[in-house]
């Protein structure tokens, strides 16, 4: 059997899944300032899709790879920034545009801290969850379902929240309608990763102490060392 390269890699069928959804959420940007709402919405609704598809083939086809675990994690957060950034403006208020920005902040901030505070603790990836964590995060990334059914319930919200200011009479009503349903979904995954950033912050914390501690203890006995061999010299 001849040996992968770094190439092979980058052809794994997952990965071609997310090199599309890169390419769909570039349309979906497009499609947002260039005034094409049904483009954007088929465009981001796909990406959403395609992003279990990823993990089922990579399971499937033992094609799982950091590469594509960096990738997958990267576009989700970068089609969220852009359609977050283009709600701020497309509503054209100042404390939804606060309170977007905010959401931003939050969405990038506790998956990167997760990731990092997992892999330099001995974990795979930023989804591996022991027995010492948070029954939150336990819950949300130890089944698949709940896994995408509040990433995609979260973005489903977002791209509703787009959606209803193109849409009028029975349609907008509709559309109000799912975006009430899906906001409790929302809320919660929100809910989650303000509990991730703190659990990672801890983590973090806590090697933190135990390191200084360590440190602190060999300084301390090499300090009482030297000292017992300076008393032993002048005795």
């Amino acid at each position: 059997m001849s040996r992968l390269t770094y190439r092979d890699v980058f052809w794994f069928v997952p990965n071609l899944i997310g090199y599309s959804r890169v390419f769909l959420t570039i349309v979906a940007a497009f499609s947002m300032y260039y005034k094409c709402p049904t483009t954007m919405f088929l465009s981001y609704a796909l990406s959403e899709l395609l992003d279990a598809a990823d993990g089922y083939y990579a399971r499937k086809l033992n094609q799982c790879s950091k590469f594509g675990e960096v990738l997958d994690m990267v576009t989700d957060r970068c089609t969220t920034t852009i359609l977050l950034t283009y709600l701020s403006e497309l509503y054209q208020s100042r404390p939804l545009a606060i309170v977007f920005n905010l959401l931003i902040a939050l969405d990038i901030s506790s998956h990167y801290m997760q990731m990092y505070s997992q892999l330099i603790t001995g974990k795979t990836n930023h989804k591996q969850m022991d027995e010492s964590a948070h029954w939150i995060l336990k819950a949300y990334y130890t089944d698949r379902r709940v896994l995408f059914g509040f990433c995609f319930g979260n973005e489903a919200f977002f791209l509703l929240m787009y959606m209803n200011k193109f849409l009028e009479g029975y349609a907008f009503y509709i559309s109000a309608l799912f975006t009430a349903a899906t906001f409790p979904v929302f809320f919660i995954k929100n809910v989650i990763n303000l509990v991730q950033l703190y659990e990672s912050a801890k983590d973090l914390a806590k090697l933190d102490a135990a390191t200084l501690n360590n440190d602190n203890a060999v300084l301390a006995a090499a300090t009482n060392g030297s000292s017992k061999q300076k008393k032993q010299k002048k005795k």
